[in-house]
């Protein structure tokens, strides 16, 4: 097998993760948004009961975590105008730590997920993508957009392996 040269493992580092926890989610409503898709579709141990621990900032994971390694991180979804992939369990999120400046009093950003009120640089570093996938590494072929529990903005702490 060939292997990622350092650099590159670093830029997709954290596109592949495999469990979510949302921070108050509400789960009386198990269809999506339109009614038609369930969120039944989504494996059914993906929403834990208990948040992990000891979630890791972004920035730092990027410099420390090695590919196969578990992570822990507290993330917004966001980091642009539609953070979900379309048909696909892919998207992108924010460290939790990062000040949004899109939502400050008198700020009328329309889409404060996005953080345009940011610097392009600091965004980059606080921003990693997440994927949930099948048991062959590919994303699951489900509309996050379907789900009342993923929403941009929601914060999250995300369990899985970069």
């Amino acid at each position: 097998m060939k292997r990622l040269p350092q650099h590159m493992i670093k830029r997709t580092l954290l596109s592949t993760v495999c469990g979510l926890m949302l921070i108050g989610c509400d789960r009386d409503n198990p269809t999506g948004s339109n009614g038609n898709n369930p969120a039944a579709s989504l494996p059914d141990t993906l929403f834990l009961a208990v948040a992990p621990s000891d979630p890791i900032p972004i920035p730092k994971l990027k410099t420390t975590s090695k590919e196969g390694e578990e992570v822990v991180m507290r993330v917004v979804i966001g980091g642009r105008r539609r953070p979900f992939v379309d048909n696909l369990a892919i998207m992108t999120v924010v460290d939790g730590a990062m000040p949004n400046r899109c939502t400050l009093p008198g700020d009328s950003c329309k889409t404060p997920w996005d953080y345009c009120c940011s610097s392009l640089e600091l965004l980059k570093e606080n921003m990693a993508s997440v994927k949930i996938i099948d048991s062959k590494g590919r994303p699951l072929k489900v509309n996050f957009d379907d789900s009342p529990m993923l929403k941009p903005s929601a914060t999250l702490v995300v369990q899985g392996t970069v």
